[in-house]
């Protein structure tokens, strides 16, 4: 083998190897938005790039096709194992790079058969080093191409794709999925008929076009599945939300109740202190004092226990002190409601809600308990919330607020707690200090 073959022999083999690792950079960056942390994004790339390069480098050789689908099988097993959230969506992201690595490479590659015409000038082959010199900047060229490709390929399809954080279903996964399989299968047969009919030319062309389109298609689709998402996520948001504003209707109506009660048991009050004079007078000590304990016992039925400032608040967290104790859940409440402020009752009150429906669900650990706290310093209004939790908190950068695993409109009470804030100019935050995990409140009300 003369000089000039081995170094052309060399840089194939290279230029190959580097392209590998460049899809596995492309893939780490693809999936990291969707982990919990950017070192298992990178094991799950670096994972890629070595089981490709060893693929390639061992023998016996495979198809190119199954290496990559081992490839990615690999990458897949990897993400899961780090973070096991999720299923669905990691099916999508691996079976979506899957298609958009083919299709980037095979675009490349038809650009790269381009500039071989070139090389095969009979000017060119005369002169083998200048060839290989060509040969080398094609190369270089041809794998810039092939990962700029596949690099804006992944990143327009995180930008598209905003539902990072949220589970997805099964028909979500089938309905994202299709253009991406489509991709593959269209690059399949075009691959099986030029190899048979050996077309070049005006079929690179066409083949070209479907590859772009392909990926287009896939952009496009995830792009309407967005909108559909959100159309649906803010329609759940206002049912849940009419919902809320029901159960706090009810909780004034239970208020109203009270209150009515009291009036009536005011109104009556010097009844009973008749009656009791009068069977004291008879000297009817003992009945004097069952009536004195039943009326006592009345009172404390009709009087909260949960005084916080507001009708409102007393009763939310009245039921919820109630539906803690129930579970065997520790409760303890020091809100007050701030006086002379332009904070609206209702919005207290969405937030009380939601964000007590959360401890219930999230709390645990060998003594559960729940903690609300508040006060005021000037204009700003603090309300935190704190529960036991033996776990890990895992924060979603995009909105600051935590991932949750649950299907359907799981989220949305946090994401009108965060509405309610920014009314007020104020701002959510979640932090986990062992097995304890606050969420703080804070508004400006004056």
């Amino acid at each position: 083998m003369s000089p000039v073959e081995l170094c052309w022999n060399i840089t194939s083999y290279v230029s190959i190897i580097v392209q590998l690792v460049a899809a596995g950079i492309c893939l780490g960056i693809f999936v990291s938005p969707y982990m919990l942390g950017r070192s298992k994004a990178v094991k799950a790339g670096a994972v890629y790039g070595v089981v490709m390069t060893v693929l390639y480098i061992m023998p016996p050789r495979i198809d190119n096709i199954l290496a990559y689908f081992i490839g990615t099988l690999a990458a897949f097993a990897v993400m899961c194992a780090e973070d096991r959230r999720n299923i669905n969506q990691k099916i999508f992201l691996s079976v979506t790079f899957f298609s958009l690595r083919w299709l980037s490479a095979s675009m490349a590659g038809i650009i790269d058969r381009f500039f071989d015409i070139v090389l095969l000038n009979p000017e060119i082959t005369a002169r083998v080093w200048l060839q290989y010199g060509l040969y080398v900047a094609v190369r270089i060229l041809g794998i810039l191409f092939s990962f700029l490709l596949l690099l804006l390929s992944v990143r327009a399809v995180n930008r598209a794709y905003e539902s990072k954080g949220r589970y997805m279903e099964r028909r979500e996964l089938v309905m994202l999925t299709v253009p991406s399989l489509s991709g593959v299968a269209g690059y399949a047969i075009f691959h099986f008929y030029q190899v048979k009919a050996e077309m070049t030319g005006f079929y690179d062309v066409l083949c070209f076009l479907y590859y772009l389109i392909s990926v287009m298609a896939i952009l496009v689709v995830i792009i309407i599945f967005q909108q559909w998402k959100t159309s649906q996520e803010e329609q759940s948001g206002h049912e849940l939300l009419e919902s809320q504003i029901n159960n706090i209707k009810t909780h004034i109506e239970g208020v109203e109740k009270l209150y009515g009660d009291i009036r009536s048991l005011r109104h009556d009050m010097g009844n009973h202190i008749q009656m009791i004079e009068r069977l004291m007078g008879t000297e009817n000590t003992a009945e004097a004092s069952e009536y004195l304990e039943r009326l006592k016992k009345e009172w404390q039925e009709l009087t909260p226990e949960i005084r916080t400032g507001n009708p409102v608040t007393d009763m939310i967290i009245l039921e919820k002190k109630k539906e803690a104790q129930m579970l065997g859940i520790r409760f303890e409440s020091d809100f007050r409601y701030p006086e002379n402020t332009k904070l609206d009752a209702f919005d207290v009150s969405v937030i009380l809600y939601n964000a007590l429906n959360n401890c219930m669900e999230s709390v645990n650990g060998k003594k559960p308990y729940i903690r609300i706290q508040a006060f005021r310093k000037n204009s700003i209004f603090m309300l935190i919330i704190s529960n036991s939790f033996e776990g890990k908190l895992h924060i979603n950068p995009a909105d600051g607020l935590p991932y949750t695993t649950k299907k359907g409109g799981h989220g949305i009470g946090l994401k009108n707690m965060l509405r309610v804030a920014k009314k007020y100019m104020g701002d959510l935050s979640f932090e986990q200090n062992r097995n304890e995990v606050t969420v703080g409140i804070m508004l400006q009300i004056a």
